[in-house]
């Protein structure tokens, strides 16, 4: 096997294009090219050195062996080729590099290497004398513990590396001993193995000749050390008696580690090597000399029984293993074993909108019931909370482990605004799932709702309802669990943008209900803000819940704080189009689409959003005379308290816009290009003002029209 890193090649040491003596070293010449037309073929490519009785090395594209040049190379695609001469008793040449065109059938380019720098030059001659004042001429220290594992035809070598940071590989030469004298053998007589590969497998020898081994390394300057011998002789194996390897593993599911068990059956006295490696080759002789083949142990009692241990930190550990096993007679074989024993998937959450409560000041208890999720695999749940009063949050509670369905919290302060309970699923591996945040209020004297937010209440659409207007959203097979929330009685006006943001960016001109325009801002701060994209709101919706030290439901990126974030994208960005929201969190967000047009309808069953006169509900077109914006909450609100739900401006929704059938997600479609907004606007016709009208925008598209609207969880 003739192996060695690319990289190998690219550090040999500078060497003279001729043999130079240069600081009392003499090295080979460089390697040349010569290219000649092969027809259909493509390209003949030879490669020589006037150094006589030298050995080429060479590697193709970046390959990570390293082979012995014995004959022309034929290439049907553009390839880059490096080489470089060896011989013993002299240095190695410097590195060639030759760019091998197919259209041209030409070599395009030759350069030579230095390789304390990486440089490339025209000469080997400038190659050395880049830098050829720094060259060492220390020899590297030897590998150590070498081994010579006899096989038929071939023998495994393995060592353990010299520690020196500039030895890149090994030169590996061999003779056969033939009546009682020592023979240089022919053809393959040295490879090179790279660094780290701590063996290597000789193929084609004479089962019954015995052989000498001697392994050398090699430094960056191309320094060889002294060298390390073992002898071994290459036996027949007999077919009859084949190795067979038998793997097993454990049944159960694991989150940490699982061993597997080889019992090797083979006639010969004891078994000397087994190896591992995920998806390695299944050829025996080549996974026995990968360096990064893991060796397995041997059992004290049975030297035919070995085990290994998988470790995993998560789930991409499980797939197809290989195991390659020597024998003491020579035979080696190799067998597979898939597993998927590794199990990190948490269970499900505790749904938010099955967790019930009741508080009793009498008894100063909380008790919370819940509905366990149906996970195969799920064990029970944990449970910590903190309290809130007017000082903040308290630290966490140590976890709880329940069992059952209910838990009793005794010790209830009727004097805190809210308990917050935090839920964790848990499987019997121990996996555990986010927690849920459910947030129960004590102190009713305090409120924990924010001003002219109302209360939408929950509903459970099972899909088969139909609806006057017909919905596009609610539609048939689609199961809806639309937990209580709070959304603001208005859209957000400007003047709670600019507190918030510290600007104010709308572009619409701003009149008040009876037609007036309005300029300056205190005169404006009733309009709806506009001129807002998807991502501006989300902005505004994580920064606003920071400033009132609630939890940010946004995360882009990894980060919740707005100003971690960047600048704004002014067009389709995927990091922020990949935004994640946690719906549990107590902070502000966008509705849903489902949510949106739940709180629309108001539980009536209007055009509009709380009639079927649109001018008693909505700013649109016909009444705007296309002029901007009104001030908010001048027109009816729906049946749930909420004004301007249509008209006036558009509002985002958290969704993305695209198709909806039975088995779209609550939040919508996993993916698209542009983000839903409801409601109509004050520059649309009536029809868009509809409860059941559905549009969309480009997330970054900011309109005199888009504004949006808050949310909030209700618990």
């Amino acid at each position: 096997m003739l192996a060695a890193m690319t990289m190998g090649l690219a550090v040999f040491g500078c060497k003279a294009e001729t043999e130079t003596e240069y600081e009392d070293k003499v090295y080979a010449e460089a390697v040349t090219f010569t290219a000649e037309d092969a027809g259909d073929a493509g390209v003949k490519v030879a490669m020589a050195t006037k150094t006589e009785g030298a050995a080429i090395y060479y590697t193709i594209d970046k390959s990570s062996e390293s082979l012995k040049y014995s004959e022309p190379l034929t290439f049907s695609k553009d390839t880059e080729i490096k080489a470089f001469a060896v011989k013993e008793g002299i240095e190695n040449s410097p590195i060639s590099v030759a760019k091998v065109s197919i259209k041209t059938k030409t070599i395009t380019e030759k350069v030579y290497v230095c390789a304390k720098c990486q440089k490339e030059y025209k000469t080997a001659q400038e190659a050395i004398d880049c830098c050829a004042e720094t060259l060492d001429t220390t020899a590297p220290a030897d590998v150590t513990e070498p081994v010579a594992a006899a096989k038929d035809s071939s023998v495994v070598l393995t060592w353990k590396d010299a520690t020196d940071e500039d030895i890149f590989g090994c030169l590996v030469s061999w003779k056969a001993e033939s009546q009682g004298r020592a023979l240089v053998a022919l053809e393959k007589d040295s490879l090179i193995a790279a660094k780290g590969q701590h063996g290597c497998v000789v193929t084609g020898l004479t089962n019954g000749t015995k052989y000498t081994f001697t392994v050398k390394t090699m430094d960056t300057s191309g320094n060889k050390s002294a060298g390390v011998t073992a002898k071994a002789t290459p036996v027949a194996v007999d077919s009859k008696e084949p190795l067979k390897i038998d793997l097993s593993v454990p049944p159960e599911k694991s989150n940490t580690a699982i061993t597997i068990t080889a019992n090797i059956t083979t006639a010969a006295q004891s078994v000397d090597r087994v190896v591992y490696k995920k998806d390695g080759t299944e050829v025996a002789s080549k996974l026995l000399a990968d360096s990064s083949a893991i060796p397995a142990v041997k059992d004290i009692t049975d030297n035919k029984r070995w085990t290994f241990k998988i470790t995993a930190t998560d789930e991409t550990a499980n797939g197809t293993y290989t195991v390659a096993a020597l024998d003491s007679d020579g035979r080696e074989e190799a067998a597979q074993i898939t597993i998927d024993n590794f199990d990190f998937t948490p269970p499900a959450k505790v749904s938010i909108s099955a967790i019930k409560d009741v508080y009793s000041s009498d008894n100063s208890s909380i008790t919370l019931s819940w509905t366990n999720p149906a996970d195969s695999d799920f064990d029970h749940v944990e449970i910590s909370y903190t309290f809130t009063d007017i000082t903040g949050d308290s630290e966490k509670s140590k976890a709880e482990v329940v069992t059952g369905t209910e838990k009793t919290f005794e010790g209830i302060d009727g004097n805190k605004i809210r308990y917050t309970y935090y839920i964790a699923s848990v499987d019997k591996l121990g996996n555990k799932s986010n927690e849920v945040k459910y947030n129960v209020s004590v102190n009713k004297t305090v409120s924990n709702v924010p001003d002219v937010f109302v209360k939408i209440p929950a509903a459970s659409i099972k899909g088969t309802e139909t609806w006057t207007p017909e919905s596009k959203v609610f539609v048939s097979g689609r199961k809806l669990e639309i937990a209580s929330f709070y959304m603001s009685d208005h859209e957000v006006t400007r003047g709670e943008y600019k507190a918030v943001m510290g600007e104010d960016p709308s572009y619409a001109s701003a009149y008040d209900k009876d037609g007036n325009r309005l300029t300056g801002d205190d005169n404006v701060k009733n309009n709806p803000v506009n001129y807002i994209s998807w991502y501006d709101a989300l902005v505004y919706c994580n920064t606003r819940s920071i400033n009132e030290g609630l939890t940010p439901c946004y995360e882009i990126d990894g980060k919740t704080a707005p100003k971690d974030w960047g600048s704004v994208p002014t067009s389709s960005d995927s990091t922020w189009n990949a935004a994640t929201c946690d719906f549990t969190a107590d902070g502000y967000r966008l509705p849903t689409e489902a949510e949106w047009e739940w709180a629309a309808r108001g539980g009536e069953s209007y055009t509009y959003a709380g009639s079927n006169n649109v001018n008693e509900v909505a700013w649109y077109e016909d009444n705007t005379n296309n002029t901007g914006t009104r001030d908010v909450k001048t027109k009816k609100a729906n049946a749930y308290g909420l004004y301007d739900m249509s008209g006036n401006v558009l509002e985002w929704c958290w969704d993305w816009y695209g198709s909806i059938s039975g088995d779209t997600a609550s939040a919508g479609p996993a993916s698209g290009f542009s983000r839903c907004q409801r409601g109509g606007s004050w520059d649309y016709f009536a029809g868009s003002a509809q409860v059941a009208f559905r549009d969309y925008g480009n997330p970054n598209y900011r309109g005199s029209v888009c504004g949006f609207r808050l949310v909030c969880n209700a618990n």
